[in-house]
C-alpha cells in the first residue's frame, strides 16, 4: 500500500485486485499491528459474496463488521461495554450502508445470488463487480471510516 493512500483508496485498490468485498474492507480497517495483511486476507475470504456466495449479509458489511469487533470487540468476559460498543457500532453501520444502498443484502443488492453460477456469469457480463459492487465497497468503506 501506498504511504498516502487512505482506508478508503486503500479497500478500493483491494477489490480492484480481485479481492473479494469482504477481504477489501476488511483488510483495509484491521488493526495492522494486530493481524498480518495474508492472514487479514484468509479470514475475510468466507464473506465474499453474500457469506460463502449464498446470497446473504453483503460481503462489505460483513467485512466492516469484522473490522469493529477487531477493535471494539469484547476479548474477556470482563468487557461487557466493550460487547455493547462493538453491537452499537455493527448496527450503525449495518443501518447507514442499507439506508444509502436500500439493502445489506448482497442478492437483493445486485438483484440476484451470484452463488448460482449462471448468475455469477450474469453478474460478470453485465460488469456488475466493476459497477454496483465497486460502490458498495465505497459506500461501506466511507461509513467505516467515520464509525472506526
Amino acid at each position: 500500500m501506498k504511504a498516502t493512500m487512505n482506508r478508503i483508496e486503500h479497500a478500493l485498490e483491494l477489490f480492484t485486485q480481485r479481492f473479494n468485498c469482504s477481504q477489501a474492507i476488511f483488510v483495509a480497517f484491521r488493526q495492522k499491528d494486530r493481524l498480518d495483511e495474508e492472514a487479514a486476507l484468509k479470514l475475510a475470504t468466507v464473506f465474499g459474496a453474500g457469506v460463502a456466495c449464498t446470497g446473504g449479509t453483503c460481503g462489505a458489511v460483513s467485512g466492516g463488521l469484522l473490522a469493529i469487533s477487531m477493535k471494539h470487540g469484547r476479548g474477556d468476559l470482563g468487557s461487557v461495554d466493550a460487547k455493547n460498543k462493538t453491537y452499537q457500532l455493527g448496527r450503525q453501520l449495518m443501518d447507514e450502508f442499507a439506508q444509502r444502498n436500500g439493502s445489506c443484502v448482497c442478492a437483493e443488492l445486485l438483484g440476484m445470488n451470484i452463488g448460482i453460477p449462471e448468475n455469477m456469469a450474469k453478474a460478470q457480463a453485465a460488469k456488475l463487480f466493476e459497477t454496483k459492487c465497486y460502490q458498495l465497497v465505497k459506500s461501506a468503506a466511507e461509513i467505516l471510516n467515520r464509525v472506526l
